[in-house]
């Protein structure tokens, strides 16, 4: 954005001073307007490109009320070293810049208030935060409803749907709201669906297989009436991924090999909470 409105300034004030200031017999030095009209144009073409390779070189960082809201409420971020504090926030920052975020209200799309698309950025750069790709690309849109909503796929009240086809995520934002405040009373529905997000955008992967022992830490019936959704349609795989995240020391406990197979596969072992990232050579040189 800074490219284009640089360029096209500059072809702005080339036309102003050919038309304006020089004589007609000067009027040649028009073709200097030419080439910045022409880079004007390919980095209006090429602006998200151009944005994203800034946002790499000179990462942004969230505003600090943000930054507080993460520290009040999210444990995963609040326990996180200095210096992977502000990793952490330059990657959610850059995540709010990749994605759109719209709130649909009475049909209508509407912007999404930015303490709300941190709290559902959060949960992807949590999940993200040992590996390169922390945008998770082939979902682009998240949609944010104020309470529960019905969809064609689902045609009755729920908080939270992956749609594969359109590459987009829905949640209910009273749902969203009181899973990050409440974090032990309110089942995950962002990381949840997320955790299909992951599944899908990295197909090829090692995922355990689900054991019985996944519901130890969260009940089908509890999600069920959360989410909104009946106990068969439930991912197992977003109970799997909220289980390891938010207890991990349980889920070690109980199931020791899939907690070291999702160690490998995430490259984060959420018990070393001030430095979990493993192998940090995956992500030098990446925010």
């Amino acid at each position: 954005k800074k490219l284009y409105l640089l360029f096209g300034t500059g072809a702005i004030i080339m036309i102003l001073i050919v038309a304006v200031i020089l004589p007609d017999e000067q009027s040649w030095m028009s073709a200097f307007i030419i080439p910045f009209a022409i880079l004007g144009a390919l980095s209006y073409v090429f602006s998200p490109q151009l944005d994203w390779w800034w946002y790499q070189k000179y990462p942004p960082d969230l505003p600090g009320n943000l930054g507080n809201l993460l520290l009040k409420y999210f444990p995963f971020y609040r326990n996180l070293s200095a210096e992977n504090k502000t990793r952490f926030r330059r990657r959610t920052s850059m995540y709010l810049e990749a994605r759109g975020f719209k709130a649909m209200a009475g049909g209508e799309e509407r912007d999404v208030p930015l303490d709300l698309k941190t709290i559902v950025a959060a949960n992807v750069i949590m999940l993200t935060f040992g590996g390169k790709d922390f945008i998770l690309n082939k979902f682009e849109r998240v949609f944010i409803y104020l309470q529960a909503f019905p969809t064609p796929d689902h045609p009755y009240l729920h908080a939270s749907e992956l749609n594969e086809e359109d590459t987009c995520l829905m949640f209910s934002g009273e749902h969203v709201v009181l899973a990050f405040q409440q974090s032990n009373r309110f089942y995950n529905l962002v990381l949840h669906e997320y955790a299909r997000a992951y599944q899908l955008t990295f197909p090829k992967k090692d995922y355990p297989q689900i054991k019985e022992a996944t519901w130890d830490h969260w009940k089908k019936d509890a999600i069920s009436k959360f989410i909104g959704i009946p106990e068969d349609k439930i991912n197992s795989l977003g109970v799997s991924f909220n289980f390891f995240f938010q207890n991990p020391q349980k889920f070690q406990a109980l199931m020791p090999e899939d907690f070291e197979k999702y160690k490998t596969l995430f490259n984060i072992n959420p018990l070393n909470t001030k430095d979990p990232v493993i192998d940090k050579s995956i992500i030098a040189n990446i925010p």
